[in-house]
């Protein structure tokens, strides 16, 4: 049995539970007002969380302000347009006053003040159960407002009583404004060395619901927040105003350069100023220097840059939290789940074939033959590229660029070429130099690029870099590519080389992730997939696609909707029968999967045609039908399909893949199921906050010896029991986690950690990890049977050594959008 922290929320327990809020129904007329006032920056209007986080600094209780797409229906029929909630303690006069001097400060002083005049007085305490709709066999429905609220009261419960962590001194918790509880007390603070660095762990909660239970659910989980003594890189800020029973308050936190001083000084908004000079409180102001130990101004570090204490509280923290809540909170009843023991996994393979890179791994490429070409700048490069392409093929290559090409298989090659200034940051006209390259080509002859590139993570980064205009500049020309970084000749001060471990990864996972790009696979994923003896293999020829959506989040106002589909057609009779295709919107059309990589790659990341808003959304269905009408017709009628979907990213287009409208709404394939295609859909969810992370697990064999210590997840999947038979957990460690010494954080927690093992709490402490299976639509296929092949695609990757997120299909459609040259990057598009 499989322990995780999401917790049901029995319906007759509601009440006890969650408690009562205080909301303030807002009228159309109050929306009107606001959508008239002015905004800021790229805004229309100011954000609700504006108006909130001042109602929160003045009145030091959690407060939330939500739209018209958060309220329940009968809220809607009431004529409430917006709603402000609070805990169940109503807002004084102070409401009044802060909304007068936040409408002021965003008017700039011009103009007369509408908002306060439209505020209404509050309800009388709501309780939650009263706007929840159970039906029977699916999910409840709950307005958005719910999912944003409801965890106040448990987590003021569950700070009640200290949390018990292995003998230690108990931990008191402490509620912050966003819900979080915090390990808040001095001597709880985690400290590196003399004082050098500081984090503190942090519980959060969230209301959700799960599919195959018709409750709500809790997921708790647990965090390492990083503090920044003096605010450098910091966005937000923790403030205790020592006021008893009051939580601690955690507002934004902004920084600004003194032009007199050349020193960065942190500071609140000025909204949040004016609001407390208005209430008459005593002024919330960030010193110019904080305390070198943390206390009761603690800024809160956001960058990802390096820190000297790792990040996560470990496993066995996250069993002691599971215990505490038990003990808390008695009336949740813990979600557990069952090994699933129809399903059984295939050995994970991890070496290259014995004989080598067989002939037929070019078969799934689509490709007549294919050429390997390592450009290299430096003898190490070069040297390292080629040692880890002589393992993949079993037998020497000669380190002579310019000759010609080297053999590996019937269908495939290697050529060196030595081009240091094609390769440099410095060179500005690349496009000029790829002649001199001299490749092979031709219609069915793919070339796929190993790049050298120089890196150092310590290193400042390059003016301009060569990666992203290689990547684009060979993708016109048809050719995917891949890098492997090497060190500078001189090193950043105080950095070590890179050990001889580290580069034979680094070039393993280079030369694998350019096979992935190419389409050439080896055995691996055949024997994954097909049965070989277990109950639910693959043994018919199938149609695996995964389509993939992100909204890139930079640029302006319109945000493109960046959309890749992948599918991968196995005959798991014959590797050379099996084929990699890739939807290209620069051809409109299907594509060998090199071609499609090169495609995508070499031109703009996304459009804003598509989208998940209401009036998007069904265009992006459409071009996604379309799309699929066209891949069904390229292979033999009759042949199954199987769309795996990232749930989170993809539930606002497909409404049939949510929760509360599972397989009730549309999804995708839905026009090719109707003209007679056997669809099947499978959605996977990796986000924890929704799923519950797991904790450890109760079997008879194989358990710790030490009963505190939490059991890791198997190589099993296991199911929700009492439901319908859809829905399954895929639990797993990660690779750090697995590695020698990464598990340092099951035997302790941060606080326990011997003297010995000091140097431990530097390094990530990761806690086990999981992904929801959840079979949507079924097609022809029984639902275990597509969760075995879903665990199967995950459990065996196709370009590296362990599990991946999503299914092999999926994670194709993922690893291509990141690769893109603009990835995360500024975005413009033409009109």
């Amino acid at each position: 049995m499989l322990i995780t922290l999401a917790y049901r929320v029995p319906r007759q327990d509601m009440d006890s539970l969650l408690g009562s809020i205080t909301a303030y129904p807002l009228t159309s007329d109050f929306a009107k007002a606001w959508e008239n006032l002015p905004g800021w920056g790229n805004q229309r209007q100011p954000r609700y969380s504006a108006l909130a986080t001042g109602l929160v600094a003045a009145t030091g209780q959690p407060v939330r302000l939500f739209g018209e797409h958060d309220l329940a229906e009968e809220e809607h029929s009431a004529g409430s347009r917006m709603l402000l909630v609070t805990t169940d303690a109503a807002l004084d006069d102070r409401l009044r006053v802060s909304v007068r001097a936040w409408e002021r400060h965003v008017r700039d002083g011009k103009g007369a003040l509408i908002l306060p005049g439209l505020l209404p007085a509050p309800e009388r305490a709501r309780s939650f159960v009263d706007f929840v709709k159970f039906r029977p066999g699916r999910v409840p429905v709950m307005p958005g407002w719910m999912f944003r609220t409801a965890e106040w009261q448990v987590m003021r419960r569950l700070a009640e009583a200290p949390l018990r962590i292995d003998g230690r001194t108990p931990v008191r918790l402490s509620m912050d404004t966003d819900g979080s509880l915090l390990a808040w007390e001095p001597g709880d603070l985690l400290v590196k060395g003399a004082g050098s660095a500081f984090s503190m762990h942090r519980v959060t909660a969230r209301l959700t619901t799960r599919a195959g239970v018709e409750d709500p659910v809790l997921c708790f989980d647990a965090h390492l927040s990083r503090i920044s003594p003096q605010g450098d890189w910091a966005k937000n800020v923790w403030i205790d105003r020592n006021e008893v029973g009051a939580p601690i308050l955690r507002l934004p936190l902004r920084r600004h350069l003194d032009k007199q001083t050349g020193e960065w000084r942190s500071h609140l908004d000025p909204a949040i100023t004016k609001i407390i000079e208005a209430c008459q409180l005593s002024a919330l102001e960030i010193p110019d220097e904080l305390p070198l130990v943390p206390g009761a101004i603690r800024p809160q570090l956001s960058s990802t840059r390096f820190h000297a204490l790792g990040n996560g509280p470990g496993p066995r923290f996250m069993l002691r939290l599971h215990e505490h809540i038990v003990s808390a909170l008695p009336l949740l009843v813990p979600l557990s789940y069952e090994v699933d023991k129809r399903i059984r996994l295939a050995p994970r393979t991890t070496k290259y074939p014995v004989d080598g890179l067989p002939a037929d791994a070019v078969g799934p490429s689509g490709f007549q033959k294919v050429t390997l070409a390592c450009l290299h700048a430096t003898p190490e490069g070069r040297d390292r590229m080629l040692a880890e392409v002589e393992e993949l093929t079993g037998h020497r290559i000669k380190r002579r660029p310019g000759e010609r090409p080297v053999r590996i298989n019937a269908r495939m090659d290697v050529v060196i070429r030595c081009c240091p200034e094609l390769l440099s940051h410095d060179t500005v006209n690349r496009a000029a130099l790829l002649d001199s390259l001299n490749l092979p080509s031709g219609d069915h002859h793919l070339v796929a690029a190993l790049l050298e590139t120089e890196f150092h993570p310590d290193a400042p980064r390059p003016e301009i870099d060569a990666k992203p205009h290689l990547r684009r500049l060979l993708g016109h020309l048809g050719i995917p590519t891949q890098f492997l970084s090497t060190e500078p000749t001189v090193l950043p001060p105080k950095s070590t080389p890179a050990g001889a471990e580290t580069k034979k990864h680094s070039a393993r996972a280079a030369l694998r992730d350019l096979l992935r790009a190419a389409g050439v696979l080896d055995r691996r994923l055949l024997d994954s997939v097909i049965a070989g003896g277990r109950p639910h293999g693959l043994s018919r020829d199938t149609l695996l696609v995964g389509i993939h959506a992100r909204r890139q989040h930079t640029g302006g106002y319109h945000k493109p909707l960046v959309l890749t589909m992948v599918a991968l057609y196995v005959d798991p009779d014959d590797l050379a029968n099996c084929q990699v295709l890739i939807h290209s919107d620069r051809q409109h059309a299907w594509v060998r999967g090199a071609e499609g990589v090169a495609d995508f790659h070499s031109g703009p990341i996304g459009t804003t045609r598509f989208g998940r808003t209401e009036e998007k959304a069904p265009l992006t269905r459409d071009a996604v039908e379309a799309a699929l009408g066209e891949l069904v017709a390229l292979v033999p009628d009759g042949t199954p399909v199987v769309i795996f979907v990232d749930t989170a990213a993809t539930r606002t287009i497909w409404p049939g893949l949510q929760n509360v409208r599972l397989n009730a709404g549309p999804l995708p394939g839905d026009t090719v199921r109707a003209g007679g295609a056997d669809i099947a859909v499978v959605r996977l969810n990796t986000k924890i906050s929704e799923i519950g992370r797991p904790v450890t697990r109760r079997e008879k064999a194989n358990m710790p010896s030490d009963p505190a210590k939490p059991a890791a997840p198997d190589r099993k999947v296991y199911r929700l029991p009492g439901s319908d038979g859809r829905y399954w957990l895929f639990a797993g460690r990660s690779v750090t986690l697995k590695a020698k010494g990464g598990a340092t954080g099951a035997s302790y927690t941060r606080w326990t950690v011997p003297d010995g093992l000091t140097s431990q709490l530097s390094v990530p402490w990761h806690s086990y990890t999981s992904k929801e299976i959840v079979v949507v639509s079924a097609g022809s296929w029984a639902p275990e049977q597509l969760a075995a092949l879903t665990a199967s695609l995950c459990e065996q990757a196709v370009s590296w050594d362990d599990r991946t997120q999503m299914p092999v299909p999926l994670h194709l459609a993922t690893v291509i959008d990141d690769d893109h040259p603009e990835y995360r990057a500024s975005w413009s598009e033409e009109n």
